[in-house]
């Protein structure tokens, strides 16, 4: 299996994605494949955008991925979960999703970096990938359901 990484290396990485549903849902979590080398030390923070807006943002470490995983392993790929305090209710359209830093400094030794996929079917791009460096960077969004009022 061969995994295509995109390094956290200066400012951020981003991801545009289009959601399309009948009508306004609520995010439970947002989770990004990402791949923790030599568990790299910072924080690290996904923020979601709509228009340059800001809609949500949540800040993790590599220490809070390693404990979701329950191991003190310092090498994990993996879809982890970014879990609002509170839902995040979102109409249609196109959003991005930014990864960035503060106090990590990306080493070849110890990074964080996000996984490009070809199977990410959740994200409606509006291109063909011509090659694995054009796959999108994997995301998956969980959706609540409401029950019947």
């Amino acid at each position: 299996m061969k995994l295509l990484v995109d390094t956290l290396v200066a400012v951020s990485l981003r991801q545009e994605i289009r959601l399309e549903r009948p009508d306004r849902f609520h995010i439970g979590a947002i989770s990004l494949y990402l791949y923790m080398h030599n568990s790299p030390g910072g924080t690290f923070k996904l923020s979601m955008e709509r228009n340059s807006l800001l809609v949500f943002e949540k800040e993790f470490t590599s220490a809070m991925i390693k404990a979701s995983l329950g191991t003190v392993h310092n090498y994990a790929h993996v879809f982890y979960p970014i879990i609002p305090t509170n839902p995040i209710q979102l109409e249609n359209g196109l959003y991005e999703l930014v990864l960035s830093s503060s106090g990590y400094a990306y080493a070849a030794s110890s990074f964080l970096g996000w996984i490009r996929q070809h199977e990410d079917l959740g994200n409606k791009i509006d291109y063909v990938p011509i090659n694995d460096s054009e796959n999108p960077l994997s995301t998956r969004i969980k959706i609540l359901n409401r029950g019947i009022l």
